[in-house]
């Protein structure tokens, strides 16, 4: 899954928090809140739980761009 750069920005933003310190509460690299931010690299679960966890008014679709449905 990618994650919707722009609302996870927002949320880094919101919450006063850096990149790396959002890393470190989630108990991810920085570099892989990096990657995934830039669309270099998917959300996991750890992430996207990680998220959810300190963002419990997100969801998981509000926080990922999903896939379209095959027809």
């Amino acid at each position: 899954m990618r994650l919707k750069t722009e609302t996870v920005k927002r949320l880094i933003d919101e919450s006063n928090l850096s990149q790396n310190q959002l890393a470190e509460k989630i108990g991810i690299s920085k570099g892989y809140l990096s990657n995934s931010l830039s669309g270099r690299r998917g959300a996991g679960r750890k992430l996207l739980s990680g998220l959810l966890r300190l963002f419990p008014e997100e969801s998981v679709a509000s926080l990922t761009i999903g896939r379209k449905a095959a027809a």
